[in-house]
């Protein structure tokens, strides 16, 4: 078994093209090799193989062919996989890429974890079939950067598979970094150096889940959140756990913002982003305050850039809903739809350039490095008092201070509550009483991460009587939410053109109903 280390990034065409003339490449790399890749994976027909996390793959060369068994990475960025690789059975350049040798399918049964499925030789050999494939030009240097020996590989292709009896592709445009012989990380310092002026976009996925998804009629998914760990789980275990999970997620979500046009990817790539930024609040004490200082700037940055499609994505669903109650004529909503969907449109290009940009591939990077830190390997380091910290004693700190701080904002704004339950609006009209709500509604979102992601690691007793306090919590972020969106749809009015009197005055009063419904939820479910 080898195991194979390597840093993955997607790359635009145009950028793609600069990389052999980089001055890192000029000055510390030989002359490139430049050969043709034509790959074939095989599973069965219900997917065994990807269900159990490997991956089989038959790739020909100019040399012949090799066959080569991989595992999943160890989490979620999949730096670090298992990999089994020989010349296959029959390896000229004439043999075809798309024949298992039975002799290949028995070592690979009895060397490789293939042996795991509990399958026979014959049994398997009859199931696998190839169901995609990928073919491209691999340009690759060999750099000794630090001391260490790694491999720069820039691949331009092709995924391709058969749906529907139809041939489908998506392109490859991807840079590796491979870890010959050395440290680790001297591929996170190469990668840094090229950062600095390149658009790389750190990658958790790699051809076959590319190509999978092509096969499905999908797109890359990102991964889903991690399970509940056990209360006694070390804590700088979790916090890579989470860090990494953020960093693949936002990696996914980013290249769907740039190659789709769905509401539901910018939706996702802030729910990503306001997950990290409580992971980054809670690690806070034990990190470098540098570290955790400039994270904090970027990804509120990134939170500020594609709040402002989701503001428009929400108020033309808004306008959607108000036209299907038909509550304004048609042709009010028509025009009115025009001018935001433009600002949506403009907005949208501004986030697309920021997800492509140099700046954003460091952040990125910078955040998939740093999780690294934490991992069980690098924690070793860290201080006595950090290594014998438990997810239980994070959870402790964490729900404590988010309770309070949410308790303090509830006082804030309870007078402005109060008045509008007695029918009294006047308070909307004042900043400091927005403001107030509006931390409410941040506060309230704070605590329910925290209960949702922590809260199973207090004590059992704990844990059960703030399960109802999660309830409310997440009541109380839909209805604030309600408000919320409501108020920025009226907003967006003053700075496009002028509202409709009629949809004005329906939004205005379904705000206020939200923030009643709010105050009646808090009064039944936390002041009785």
């Amino acid at each position: 078994m080898g195991m194979e280390r390597e840093l993955k990034f997607s790359i635009d065409a145009l950028a793609a093209q600069q990389l052999p003339d980089h001055p890192i490449i000029a000055l510390l790399a030989g002359p490139p090799r430049t050969w043709a890749l034509d790959s074939r994976y095989f599973d069965t027909e219900d997917g065994l193989l990807a269900g159990a996390g490997m991956a089989l793959r038959l790739r020909q060369t100019g040399q012949g062919r090799v066959l080569t068994i991989k595992t999943s990475g160890a989490d979620a960025l999949g730096h670090a996989r298992g990999e089994w690789e020989w010349a296959a059975t029959g390896s000229g350049p004439e043999s075809a890429a798309d024949m298992l040798a039975p002799a290949d399918v028995q070592r690979a049964l009895r060397e490789t974890p293939l042996r795991d499925l509990a399958l026979d030789l014959d049994t398997l050999q009859a199931r696998l079939r190839p169901v995609f494939g990928t073919r491209f030009e691999r340009m690759a240097w060999t750099i000794d950067w630090q001391g260490s020996h790694m491999e720069l590989a820039l691949d331009r292709g092709a995924c391709v598979a058969r749906c529907g009896g139809a041939t489908t592709q998506t392109p490859i445009s991807e840079i590796e970094i491979e870890l010959i012989d050395g440290q680790w990380s001297h591929c996170w310092d190469l990668a840094w150096a090229l950062a600095q002026d390149l658009p790389l976009r750190l990658s958790a996925t790699n051809k076959a889940q590319r190509a999978s998804a092509l096969l499905a009629g999908e797109r890359p998914q990102a991964p889903d959140e991690s399970a509940n760990l056990p209360p006694d789980t070390a804590l700088p275990q979790a916090a890579q756990l989470w860090l990494s999970t953020a960093c693949a997620q936002l990696s996914v979500w980013a290249e769907r913002i740039g190659t789709g046009d769905e509401a539901r990817d910018v939706h996702q790539f802030r729910v990503a982003v306001r997950r990290l930024r409580t992971v980054l609040r809670w690690l806070q004490p034990w990190a470098k305050p540098r570290a955790v200082r400039w994270l904090e700037a970027e990804w509120r940055w990134a939170m500020q850039l594609s709040g402002l499609v989701r503001d428009a994505d929400v108020g033309l669903q808004l306008l959607d809903d108000c036209a299907a109650r038909r509550q304004f004529a048609p042709e009010i909503a028509s025009g009115w739809s025009a001018s935001l969907q433009a600002e949506r449109q403009r907005q949208w290009g501004t986030l697309r350039a920021y997800l492509r940009s140099p700046r954003f591939g460091r952040v990125l990077l910078g955040l998939g490095r740093w999780s690294e830190t934490w991992s069980p390997i690098a924690s070793t380091k860290a201080s006595a008092k950090l290594r014998h910290l438990t997810l239980g004693d994070l959870a402790r700190r964490a729900i404590r201070q988010d309770h309070k701080h949410w308790r303090k904002a509830l006082a804030a704004c309870r007078p402005t509550l109060e008045a509008l339950a007695s029918g009294d609006s006047a308070p909307l009209a004042q900043p400091e009483a927005m403001a107030d709500l509006h931390a409410f509604r941040i506060g309230s979102k704070r605590l329910r991460l925290s209960l949702e992601r922590l809260g199973h690691a207090l004590p059992e007793a704990e844990a059960r009587r703030l399960q109802a306090l999660r309830k409310t919590t997440e009541a109380l972020q839909t209805l604030l939410g309600n408000w919320h969106d409501r108020q920025r749809l009226l907003g967006h009015a003053q700075l496009l053109q002028r509202l409709p009197d009629e949809l004005a005055q329906a939004l205005a009063t379904q705000a206020q109903e939200a923030l009643q419904q709010a105050w009646t939820l808090v009064q039944h479910h936390v002041c009785a």
